[in-house]
């Protein structure tokens, strides 16, 4: 039988640098269902912090937000349930995405961006590095994707933190 991922949840992911956390904060289903979304925590840990750890790692600013294909990983084993925490207030709120119809590779600062709040998108064109990093890139990844922009802090050319 699969676990249902709960609003809060923590999971645990390896990756090459050590382990990571996640806390999934929304579940998006309106058409196109871009479905878990997903907040990375702060740091790379050697073992799992405690109880009381968690509590302070939760609360800070997390890394980047995106859309992943959590139910699957929970199904494939890829992601440990650590607990169930509160959201902190400064997570709550649906995030406003970027996005850009630009080559991967295309130096981010030339790229034409838009901006979407999960009801209407808008064009708002070239942003600073500064600006991008206020926003998280509008797309979903799976966990093999999900632990490489993890590891390097980028996706594609564009920096997530």
């Amino acid at each position: 039988m699969t676990k249902r991922k709960r609003i809060g949840d923590v999971f645990e992911v390896k990756t090459s640098k050590g382990l990571v956390y996640l806390q999934y904060t929304h579940e998006y289903t309106k058409p196109p269902n871009w479905g878990s979304l997903i907040r990375i925590l702060q740091g790379f840990y050697k073992t799992r912090p405690n109880h009381d750890q968690f509590f302070d790692l939760i609360n800070q600013q997390h890394r980047f937000q995106t859309f992943c294909l959590l139910q699957s990983a929970i199904r494939n084993g890829e992601v440990c349930l650590v607990g169930n925490f509160p959201i902190p207030e400064f997570a709550q709120k649906f995030p406003i995405f970027k996005g850009s119809n630009n080559m991967p590779k295309t130096d981010p600062k030339e790229k034409v961006w838009w901006l979407w709040n999960g009801e209407k998108e808008w064009k708002v064109g070239k942003l600073s590095l500064e600006e991008q990093k206020k926003y998280p890139i509008h797309r979903l990844c799976d966990i093999t994707a999900l632990i490489k922009d993890i590891e390097s802090g980028k996706s594609f050319a564009d920096e997530l933190c």
